[in-house]
């Protein structure tokens, strides 16, 4: 039974996607969003308590998102969005007393003390070739120019984190950019339809200013892939809670049966997810890799049960009735997942599986194996 709060927040969220739907053109969807998302983080905590323990932290940040994303999983995804680095960000270990220690410190308490929205920029999931965002150092800081094609809550973010390489050495920095100016353009939409509440659109930086205290230069390509691997082992365990959520939500919603397979695939989901947050507890001792392959694990095994409902739904979405519209639409968000970093694709690829043979035993032998790798010793 949903509580008074519950329904409240539900509520929101239906005038929320109301309101950009009816928009006329993309400018008065970005100022509908503007409002809509105003109105709803009325309701949210998108600032987690800082502890010393990161399961704690992800737990309460995780059960905003999921009450977000289990009526709409656009709008969760983009809540993910903000929430994810700002969880990463705080919990990552830095050396004492150092330059990026203090500077993230700064960062972490500005975001909280003044309602700050982050975003995260990054270019995993483009095909292709694609044109490097470079940082060049000047006075102050340095200077970022380039594109993302890939950036959620675009219309409302405050701050922007993205790494960049340096122009004139190897080294990387990662920076936090202030998403504001005529340096700053965001592109057109990504997506139609109820994906729009994503908000995601590329951003382009022309000779953009980013300050000293909003940078810090990684100086080798071990630690950069490691902070790298953290950063998505976060986004990974919100990626499979908040697609849970949804699951959970259409399959009561129009009465789907899973099958053996699907219940056995979520009580695996839930086992390695006990064990995916003792390794964030005990990062770095344990080191990056185990984490790493339990959530890409975690990962494939959800987008494969929300391909499952997503085929459930279209199968069953007969005739040209308002019906099987929204069948079909609810359906139509489950299949960005599998795009999302590390796409299924990769994962695949990385385990010698072709990605199109993802729904044959072969797949699902290869998927188990890497499970299998992933679980506690």
């Amino acid at each position: 039974m949903l509580t008074q709060e519950n329904t409240r927040l539900e509520q929101s969220i239906r005038e929320f996607a109301q309101r950009v739907a009816s928009a006329t053109d993309e400018t008065a969807g970005r100022e509908a969003y503007r409002d809509g998302f105003a109105e709803l983080r009325s309701r949210l905590d998108l600032y987690p308590e800082v502890t010393r323990r990161p399961s704690t932290i992800f737990e309460a940040a995780a059960a905003t998102a999921c009450s977000v994303a289990a009526s709409s999983l656009p709008l969760g995804i983009a809540i993910v969005m903000h929430i994810y680095p700002l969880c990463a960000l705080q919990c990552v270990p830095l050396p004492w007393l150092s330059v990026a220690r203090h500077r993230r410190a700064k960062l972490v308490r500005d975001a909280r003390n003044h309602s700050l929205i982050l975003a995260n920029a990054g270019s995993e999931r483009v095909h292709g070739p694609q044109s490097p965002v470079l940082a060049t150092r000047c006075a102050g800081g340095v200077r970022v120019a380039g594109i993302f094609e890939y950036m959620s809550l675009g219309s409302v973010a405050d701050i922007v984190l993205f790494a960049a390489p340096m122009a004139d050495s190897a080294s990387t920095v990662f920076c936090a950019a202030e998403l504001c100016g005529d340096s700053v353009r965001l592109g057109t939409l990504k997506f139609r339809g109820n994906m729009r509440l994503s908000d995601t659109s590329s951003v382009t930086f022309l000779d953009h200013w980013v300050p000293s205290e909003r940078c810090i230069v990684v100086p080798g390509n071990a630690a950069l892939r490691c902070i790298a691997d953290y950063q998505r082992c976060w986004f990974q365990l919100f990626l499979t809670d908040i697609h849970l959520a949804r699951l959970e939500q259409l399959h009561r919603d129009w009465g789907l049966r899973r099958n053996v397979e699907e219940m056995a695939s979520i009580n695996e989901v839930s086992r390695l997810r006990e064990y995916a947050l003792r390794l964030l507890d005990e990062f770095p001792t344990r080191g990056i890799e185990a984490l790493s392959r339990t959530t890409t694990a975690m990962k494939l095994r959800v987008s494969l049960l929300a391909r499952a409902t997503m085929e459930a739904l279209q199968a069953s979405a007969a005739g040209d009735t308002s019906d099987a519209r929204q069948r079909q639409s609810d359906a139509g968000e489950l299949r960005y997942i599998r795009t999302q970093p590390t796409a299924d694709e990769r994962i695949l690829r990385a385990l010698q599986v072709s990605p199109d043979t993802g729904d044959s035993p072969v797949a699902r032998r290869t998927e188990a194996r890497l499970i299998s790798a992933s679980a506690p010793a």
